[in-house]
């Protein structure tokens, strides 16, 4: 399992070098606008979204996952490096798009190898998550108090491209099963469509929207939006580590409280501090009030992202293990892309705090969903109680 904590907690080391300066550097150091951020940080990511569902197949038809992880890591690497050189508007897009669409991949096929490996050995995937928690929160908070002292942003490209570079010698040495690399094999006209009409799958999927796109969403600008507070870059990774660390302590802690609580409750819970922090973000202007709202992140995505796991492997065959994954990953990030884009276009015409209001809305969407999965959960009462084994 040592691999496993390694490939994650360096792989969110990049994630948490780079993306949460994304929107600060594009404004302060390149002076895009608000509606130009918007393009750069949702189209990008939207079409390497569109690419992870090919992934996800070619990774079950063939069973090489970690081949494919290695391809698309090098590939993450080269294009990094030639955006970090890149200052128009055009070529920044090209080459993040170029990034996004191999980046995209990694953590969803990670997932996939890893979630099945804990399932298979009655492993805590939650634990191995918490290392991925805990890179990028120390990544974020150490790349912004390096940039305060420097004053140079292109720390938080290094820390992507060395990261990754120790992924790329990781990801070999990761532990398969031979269920998992050589069998199995999906019958991609039989079974992708019976996927697409599965309702579970579907309403954990439109659950997962309410929670995850949405948080994603609203942090590609909330960064910005507290530098007009008036904070300065050290504390967006201040912000940061407080977003992330209460993963750490849910992640270790999931599996126990799904086994305790079930699904229901702990999605409620997560659902409900999202809705709780955008109630505080409407109505503050104080900096460390916005920073420690954020603490309630942390503890939604991790509750959210256990019990979307979980329940996946209940409700779908393990033939489609990795092409379940990654629609997951794409329906998410198809999401946060989509309201990446609205937003940084309803920011310059109407502020910040209207985000938030749409996010409140979207959060109370969500509650509504919450009452049909329950319905749907018990009316099968293998899924009643706590976590598959």
């Amino acid at each position: 399992m040592t691999k496993f904590y390694m490939q994650y907690l360096f792989l969110f080391i990049g994630i948490g070098s780079f993306y949460p300066y994304l929107s600060v550097y594009l404004e302060k150091t390149l002076n895009f606008t608000a509606s130009q951020i918007g393009i750069i940080v949702s189209i990008p990511s939207l079409l390497g979204i569109l690419m992870l569902p090919v992934w996800g197949i070619i990774s079950d038809l063939t069973k090489k996952q970690k081949n494919i992880i290695c391809i698309n890591l090098f590939c993450a690497i080269v294009f990094m490096i030639a955006y970090s050189k890149a200052s128009s508007f055009v070529a920044v897009f090209i080459l993040m798009t170029l990034v996004d669409i191999f980046k995209c991949s990694l953590l969803p096929l990670t997932d996939s190898i890893c979630t099945i490996y804990c399932h298979k050995n009655n492993k805590n995937y939650g634990a191995v998550r918490a290392a991925g928690s805990a890179g990028f929160a120390i990544a974020a908070f150490s790349v912004g108090q390096i940039i305060k002292f420097t004053g140079s942003d292109f720390i938080s490209f290094y820390g992507f491209v060395i990261s990754l570079g120790i992924c790329l010698f990781i990801v070999p040495f990761l532990k398969t099963t031979n269920i998992e690399e050589n069998k199995n094999k999906m019958n991609i006209k039989k079974d992708l469509p019976n996927l697409i009409k599965n309702k579970g799958f579907v309403l954990i999927l439109a659950m997962c929207v309410c929670v995850l796109s949405l948080a994603e969403g609203v942090g590609a600008y909330q960064g910005i939006h507290l530098m007009n507070m008036g904070a300065g870059k050290d504390l967006v990774g201040m912000l940061t580590l407080f977003m992330v660390t209460p993963e750490l302590f849910f992640m270790m802690k999931s599996k126990g409280f799904l086994e305790k609580y079930g699904y229901i409750k702990l999605i409620s819970i997560s659902s409900l501090s999202l809705l709780l922090r955008w109630a505080v973000y409407i109505t503050t202007n104080n900096i460390w009030v916005f920073i420690l709202a954020a603490s309630l992140h942390g503890m939604a995505i991790s509750m959210m992202t256990i019990c979307a796991f979980d329940f996946i492997k209940k409700v779908v065959p393990s033939n489609l293990a990795s092409t379940s994954i990654t629609v997951y990953s794409f329906t998410i990030g198809m999401g946060s892309a989509i309201m990446k884009l609205i937003y940084g276009n309803l920011i310059d015409s109407y502020g910040m705090n209207f985000i938030f209001g749409c996010s409140i809305a979207i959060s109370l969407m969500g509650l509504g969903i919450i009452v049909l999965l329950n319905r749907y959960i018990s009316s099968r009462e293998y899924m009643e109680v706590g976590v598959a084994s």
